[in-house]
């Protein structure tokens, strides 16, 4: 039987659209563009739109219902029962696991989430007030397959005999009845004069609760009238099938017929006629056609009265016989008129399930509006307990149910990886026991998750490490330098730069260290510089800078002569920037004045050197591009450097890690800097000499 559904219509901003028709194609799998024009206006020569027409194009996608924060919880929740599944499963193969117990957790969960979305709805009136009662509506329909997958296919003694959990299905689900029978037996004696007793007692006694409903019928003002002493003595002597009480199937039919032939020949002889409600009860009570056929009317759905009438009628029933005597039940309430227009879509999964039509459930499952959560748990706890068969039983499909939770299990983990920022670690969860794609995307989608804050921040990183996977972390950093840069968080910047272990970008922050000083005389961060320590051997350029650092804190101590020994080792180590010569010579020039030398004559010459072969030809370079920017067109030359200026400004804002330099120093160098290194040295030569050659007496 086919179900018609209510879908939502989704209104499309496009005027072209309506003059001229849309067209829409899939997009991803579960993504479709829509675009003005249709096919046909397209295939036409005569007809074709402008070229230069504007067409905008629209993507249409399901709801990501899982971001609400309630929804949120129940993912949460219900991902550490999947992960402790998964990992007892791969940790001991052959141990003996509960499902349903396992099972029992997840619906817990999900009644749970039922109950908050129904007190926010009741006591908060939420603005998307019809939103959230359709989540209700998803996850009681979720709640309703759930427990029926579970009492019928995970539970193992579901083959002996199922119309018991069939009763306690329905009795949970549809708790009215005996929620009015227990009001109705605390009110005690006369509880007739209630308006709703005739209507509880049959709610009973459709659901089976044969006990309850005696003790109501016992507290009746007419109990001791003939009619209610047979009405108990029938329903006393009920026999009541157990798949574990000793007795055989066909002794127990035996046993049905003969006590249902007599509670018959009584009704027949209107020993029941006196009281009208309690004959129906009986008559029901005994599988009469008419009174169920009858009672079918005031249903809410087709599977409502279902296990009651299997209870009177095929007690005995096995699951592999269900599904015709449901179908039969559903033919028969069909008849009594208007069930027609209520079966829906649910109604259309429980047929489905009580068929043992597994493949036929999976696929309507996933048209649920959840996002696939119920899904990929529902599947994933069939496979583990040896319950999900869809294959053919050929060579070609022995994989199927493996691929087929596979794939669920990678699709719901990259959803929640790239749907929602909150719920990328639970994502990564599903990743790691989905399929080989599954465990190459958590590394290319950890990369891709946005990054907040630096709580987030580190969160991943301990997300990229516990996997191995080195790459996301460093991404992870080169990310937050680019931000600390942008924002002049330098310290931050080099931290970052540094813990991403990438020399480009630790060059890069270490130059902005080294040009801020260039151009102010102060060291930026100092407290981040004195506990780089060991880590600075990533980068040449952050030895240069930490080991300076260090050169300046000698000083500053007066420790002259090992800042005279550090700062000898810089200018010969090769790594020295070439824009830093100027600061690096000229800090020799107060330590070349000393009157007590404290550079040898040895490490002078080297100043010398580095002072006429790295910093006298920059000199004569950079007077050379003087020279050359004068000669350019004066007529155009306003304009250029207000072309220039504009354009360094926009480097400055948009490449935070290639900061401009133009040093002060290097700007502003003349001969007179040349003038005065020489004469230091010249100077301290003398002294140096003069020392060096002295013989003790």
């Amino acid at each position: 039987m086919s179900s018609k559904e209510s879908c939502p219509v989704v209104n499309i901003p496009c005027n072209l659209g309506k003059r001229h028709g849309i067209t829409a194609a899939w997009f991803t799998e579960d993504k479709i563009s829509v675009t003005a024009y249709s096919n046909k206006l397209l295939q036409s020569v005569n007809n074709r739109p402008p070229v230069n027409a504007p067409v905008k194009v629209t993507h249409l996608a399901p709801t990501f219902i899982l971001d609400e924060p309630i929804l949120r919880s129940l993912v949460s929740e219900c991902s550490n029962v999947f992960l402790n599944l998964q990992v007892v499963k791969s940790s001991s193969p052959a141990a003996s696991i509960d499902y349903l117990k396992i099972s029992r957790t997840y619906r817990s969960a999900i009644r749970a989430c039922l109950e908050k979305l129904e007190d926010l709805i009741t006591n908060t009136k939420p603005r998307d007030l019809e939103q959230y009662q359709n989540y209700v509506t998803i996850f009681y329909s979720v709640e309703y397959i759930w427990h029926l997958v579970e009492i019928l296919i995970v539970d193992s003694n579901s083959a002996t005999a199922v119309v018991p959990n069939l009763l306690e299905w329905v009795q949970y689900h549809f708790p009215t009845a005996n929620r009015m029978a227990t009001e109705l037996l605390q009110q005690g004696r006369d509880v007739d004069s209630n308006e709703e007793y005739w209507g509880v007692v049959k709610g009973l006694i459709i659901q089976g609760q044969i006990q309850v409903a005696r003790a109501l019928l016992r507290l009746h003002t007419k109990s001791e009238m003939v009619c209610f002493e047979v009405a108990e003595q029938i329903l006393q002597t009920m026999p009541i099938y157990s798949a574990y009480g000793g007795l055989s199937v066909p002794k127990f039919k035996s046993q049905w017929q003969y006590w249902s032939a007599n509670a018959r020949s009584k009704i027949d002889a209107g020993i029941l006629a006196a009281e009208p409600d309690l004959e129906e009860i009986v008559k029901l009570v005994v599988g009469d056609r008419q009174t169920w056929t009858e009672q079918c009317r005031y249903a809410t759905s087709w599977f409502e009265y279902f296990p009651g009438y299997l209870f009177y009628t095929e007690s005995t029933c096995k699951y592999y016989e269900l599904g015709t005597f449901a179908n039969t039940w559903l033919s028969q309430c069909i008849s009594t008129g208007g069930m027609n227009a209520t079966y829906k879509y649910l109604d259309k999964i429980i047929l489905s399930v009580m068929e043992n039509n597994l493949p036929q459930v999976l696929h309507n499952i996933q048209n649920i509006c959840d996002n696939k959560w119920f899904l990929t748990h529902l599947v994933d706890l069939l496979y583990h307990c040896g319950q999900l068969t869809l294959s053919t039983g050929g060579t070609e499909d022995q994989d199927a149910e493996k691929l087929f939770r596979e794939s669920l299990l990678y699709d719901f983990g990259t959803l929640l990886m790239s749907r929602n920022a909150s719920l990328w670690e639970v994502g990564l969860d599903y990743l790691e026991f989905s399929s080989t794609e599954g465990l190459g995307a958590r590394e290319a989608l950890l990369a891709r998750i946005p990054i907040r804050n630096e709580k987030q921040a580190l969160k991943l990183i301990s997300a990229a490490k516990k996997n191995n996977f080195p790459a996301v972390e460093s991404e992870i950093c080169k990310v937050l330098v680019k931000r600390n840069l942008a924002n002049r968080l330098y310290g931050n910047a080099l931290e970052w730069a540094i813990r991403s272990r990438d020399s480009f970008y630790v060059t890069a922050v270490a130059n902005i260290f080294l040009e801020h000083y260039c151009n102010t005389g102060e060291i930026m961060c100092e407290d981040v510089i004195a506990n780089v320590g060991a880590k600075m051997f990533c980068s040449p350029r952050l030895i240069f800078l930490v080991k300076y650092y260090d050169f300046r804190q000698f000083y500053r101590e007066r420790s002259f002569a090992q800042a005279a020994e550090l700062l000898i080792n810089l200018l010969d180590s090769k790594i020295t920037p070439s824009y830093f010569w100027p600061s690096l010579l000229a800090d020799t020039i107060p330590l070349l004045e000393f009157k007590e030398p404290v550079i040898p004559t040895k490490e002078t010459y080297t100043i010398l050197h580095h002072l006429e072969w790295d910093l006298v030809p920059m000199i004569e370079k950079r007077k050379e591009q003087l020279k050359g920017a004068k000669t350019a067109a004066q007529q155009q030359q306003g304009q250029q450097q207000s072309q220039q200026m504009d354009t360094d400004e926009g480097d400055d804002n948009n490449q935070t890690l290639n900061a401009k330099f133009a040093p002060n120093l290097l700007n502003n160098c003349t001969d007179d800097l040349v003038k005065l290194l020489r004469l230091a040295c010249t100077r301290n030569l003398a002294r140096a000499f003069i020392i060096e050659n002295t013989v003790a007496d």
